[in-house]
């Protein structure tokens, strides 16, 4: 029998072993959007840097009359890659970072994105209903996060214990004191409030809802549970639907005109 050759073992090169060297539940989403946001708030000062005019801002940002009367429905979402500062972006990214990777670990990379997405909607429906004033900015989507937050860990503290009332306290001074905070004047209020009732609904419906399935496992005293998201495909679907549904139907009840 002749001997298997000698092959050098694989090392991957490039993309993959730039890949490798990052842990395996590595937010990719968040990184994603993060990137995205500030590679549009670059062009945004390259932009009046060089035109004298914020081309971006021209074509995405959320304002009303535009919306309603010239049915740019695309403004619902693109002011979520827009910022007006520095400080601005700052602030929004500082959130993603901070919500982002946790909740992107507990839903899963396709139901954060969609979280995050039908957020920044929500957000800007309540924002084109409730003032004409123009407005930018991830803040609906980042109060989406936080507001999924706390439903996420409300919703399963039968599981996680003190560990989950602490979570869900830290949420509600955060959502109470940003709520305040969004008071003040030049700050887009509506969209705050609807992109944190657009989070808080969709993973109401289609978050994550654990259980137990491994029985505990003692390990020095202390118990584990082992446990996994019971939550069904089509719950995911049918949340994202509703809420995508009320908030465009709270458009359009108040401006009938928005249909084309």
């Amino acid at each position: 029998m002749n001997p298997s050759p000698y092959r050098t073992p694989y090392r991957p090169t490039g993309w993959r072993a730039w890949k490798q060297r990052l842990p395996a539940d590595f937010p990719w989403v968040t990184a994603i959007i993060g990137l995205v946001t500030v590679l549009v708030f670059i062009a945004q000062v390259l932009s009046e840097a060089l035109t004298g005019v914020d081309w971006p801002v021209q074509w995405g940002i959320k304002y009303t009359p535009l919306i309603v009367q010239y049915h740019q429905y695309w403004r619902l979402l693109t002011p979520m890659l827009l910022h007006g500062g520095i400080i601005h972006i700052g602030l929004n990214m500082w959130g993603l970072y901070v919500l982002g990777p946790t909740l992107e670990k507990l839903m899963g990379w396709w139901r954060f994105l969609l979280l995050y997405l039908l957020s920044a909607y929500a957000g800007n429906v309540l924002s084109t209903v409730f003032t004409l004033a123009p407005s930018l900015g991830a803040s609906t989507a980042v109060f989406g996060l936080l507001g999924a937050y706390l439903v996420v860990f409300y919703t399963n503290a039968h599981y996680l214990g003190s560990a989950a009332r602490s979570m869900v306290q830290q949420a509600l001074l955060w959502i109470v004191i940003n709520l305040v905070w969004s008071l003040q004047s030049g700050i887009d209020m509506w969209g705050h409030v609807g992109g944190l009732l657009g989070g808080m609904l969709f993973a109401l419906m289609g978050g994550p809802r654990w259980r137990d399935f491994g029985g505990k496992a003692y390990d020095y005293g202390a118990a584990w549970l082992s446990l996994r998201d019971r939550r069904p495909y089509r719950d995911v679907v049918i949340g994202a639907v509703v809420t995508f549904a009320v908030f465009t139907a709270v458009l359009v009840i108040h401006y009938p005109q928005v249909l084309p």
